[in-house]
């Protein structure tokens, strides 16, 4: 190895301050690496278990390079045990080996290793977001909630919480809301009903009185369905609300709403005046027309972001017989209809729209198609250019509804975290994919590293030593890892080339002596330590660990003592002519 104008550890410093830019630099400049990455990127999303990807060469050959292993490639028994073994496993390869490197690639794929190498979902991650495939959650207890509601200044009024994600006992995710409605002969008693804010009918029909005392405190909590007192009398008694969320197998679990204590100023209160602050309402209410009804309106309202995915939105639980109902004393088996809007998946600028039970009746309904711009306003309506939407006609119980739609909109900006209702749910277990654009990333790195130029100078395991040992905290870590190996024998003055013709435990001995840990912390420790390696290079080269190609292995230009100086080669032929004569 020559000594060039540039030093290797100008080099190297050069390349520490952005190695991501110089390694997709390189990848672009690079046809081999180029080639790869693209293929890999388009097929990895499609990749779900351990045989597909060891079927596929040049996926496999990416995958490995990122994780520090392309020497692996062609052991398939051991990459395939370490991808269809579960890592936790005290009988799995990884877990038994104690190789760093080995355990590290079968934790990243542990999805399929505890599905027996392979998933119903591939194991790669697109974007750079959250690399989670799935949380599993503990299942809602309770939800608690805090608001202000309007004053008893004025009755009649309405306030809508924002939904919080409940979780069911297999972690469906469940999203509930509270409508509370103010009583028109009493500002100080609400009528309550928590409901599905998805409109899937997973929360159970529920009704509630509340009341609250003239300093806008609770007062009372009655179930209305069953006419029992949740809470009433003596201050301090938590007033909490049963509800029930039902699974996907119609399974019951029950939660409670907790609002508060009677008397108390935390949790659910009424605003003292018309001028105090109240927590905004956030859904709109479908509205009878011309007291009609069967004859509803849906008014102009916000359904979603023109930045999110996925999205779904319902309009408050609304009885259409409400007045005659409330005459009658109405209880049980009351209609109420909803609008729910749902992103679609394949083009998120397009929305459907249909009438819903949020309670659970079956409801026969046309649905309506509406784009919008990228402005958040509507655009087009079933694939035509109009603004004009055409009334949804819904049949419940054999009784037809039509619902007239105001033009809705998106919001150009995200929707905020709401603070309103929190609920209990805890995360007991993730399960992670694999970033893809962390594979990418940390193969080209690979790549750069071990080009030739970064080879024979040593910056290329520099650069690697710097960016793998912040993670690194035993000697055995570093001795399943032939690169960090290759740096720590050079700093402890040791021939790789020799050393490796110890006993594995002749090592440990000898550099257990060597290897300061509590110098290796910070990443100013690590750098220099990576450019002592580097200086040590340029007083004692080492040769560059490299196989031989074709030519050298019969005798290139400059040798004289290739396979075919055996049968007599004078240096008058050529390279080659030598090289052509062997075919």
């Amino acid at each position: 190895m020559a000594i060039t104008n540039i030093s290797p550890v100008a080099s190297y410093l050069s390349a520490l301050k952005d190695e991501d830019l110089a390694a997709s630099n390189y990848a672009k400049s690079d046809i081999a690496t180029k080639q790869a990455v693209t293929a890999f990127e388009k097929k990895a999303p499609a990749i779900t278990s351990a045989d597909a990807l060891l079927k596929d060469y040049s996926s496999l050959q990416v995958v490995l390079g990122a994780f520090g292993m392309g020497s692996y490639a062609n052991a398939t028994a051991l990459i395939k045990d370490l991808l269809t073994q579960d890592p936790s496993s005290s009988k799995s390869l990884a877990k038994t080996s104690q190789n760093a490197t080995w355990l590290a690639f079968a934790d990243a794929f542990k999805v399929w290793g505890q599905n027996k190498g392979s998933s119903s979902d591939t194991a790669f991650i697109t974007g750079s977001g959250s690399t989670a495939l799935s949380t599993t959650y503990t299942p809602t207890s309770s939800v608690t909630m805090s608001a202000t509601l309007p004053s008893a200044g004025a009755s009649g009024q309405t306030y809508v919480s924002p939904a919080v994600d409940a979780y069911d006992d297999v972690s469906g995710a469940h999203k509930i809301a509270l409508q509370w409605t103010q009583s028109k002969t009493n500002p100080l008693s609400w009528s309550v009903s928590a409901f599905d804010a998805e409109g899937n009918a997973s929360v159970a029909s529920n009704a509630f009185q509340v009341t609250f005392n003239s300093d806008g405190t609770l007062a009372s909590a009655t179930n209305t369905t069953t006419g029992a007192t949740i809470a009433s009398g003596a201050a301090g008694q938590a007033v909490e609300l049963p509800i029930t969320l039902n699974d996907a197998n119609e399974k019951g679990q029950a939660i409670s709403i907790s609002l508060g204590t009677l008397g108390g100023s935390s949790g659910v209160i009424m605003a003292g005046n018309s001028y105090q602050a109240t927590s905004p309402t956030q859904s709109v209410l479908l509205q009878n027309v011309d007291s009609s009804s069967t004859s509803l309106s849906m008014p102009s309202a916000t359904i979603g972001s023109l930045s999110g995915t996925g999205q779904t939105y319902i309009t408050v639980p609304f009885n259409p017989n409400q007045a005659s109902d409330d005459t009658n004393n109405v209880t049980l088996g009351r209609t109420y209809l909803s609008v729910k809007w749902a992103q679609s998946s394949s083009d998120p600028s397009t929305w459907s729209a249909y009438v819903v039970d949020p309670y659970g009746s079956t409801v026969n309904s046309t649905v309506v198609s509406v784009g919008f711009d990228g402005s958040g306003n509507v655009l087009q309506v079933n694939g035509q250019y109009t603004h004009d939407i055409p009334s949804l006609q819904a049949t419940v119980n054999g009784v037809q509804y039509s619902v007239t739609l105001q033009p809705p909109n998106l919001s150009q900006s995200s929707e905020a975290s709401q603070s309103v209702l929190k609920s209990d749910s805890k995360v007991s277990s993730t399960v992670d994919g694999v970033s893809i654009d962390q594979i990418v990333s940390n193969y080209q790195k690979q790549q750069y590293e071990s080009n030739d130029a970064n080879t024979d100078n040593g910056v290329g395991n520099a650069l690697y030593f710097t960016r793998k040992m912040a993670s690194v905290t035993s000697l055995s870590q570093i001795m399943s890892d032939t690169k960090l190996l290759q740096v720590v024998e050079t700093v402890s003055g040791y021939d790789p080339s020799t050393f490796g013709a110890l006993s594995y435990d002749q090592q440990v001995r000898m550099l257990t002596k060597k290897v300061d840990f509590s110098k290796l912390k910070t990443p100013d420790q690590i750098q220099k330590y990576a450019e002592q390696y580097l200086t040590l290079l340029q007083i004692t080269p080492q040769p560059a660990d490299k196989p031989a190609d074709m030519l050298d292995l019969f005798g290139g230009d400059d040798s004289k003592s290739g396979i075919l100086a055996l049968f007599g080669d004078d240096d008058s032929s050529s390279s080659s002519s030598i090289y052509s004569g062997l075919f």
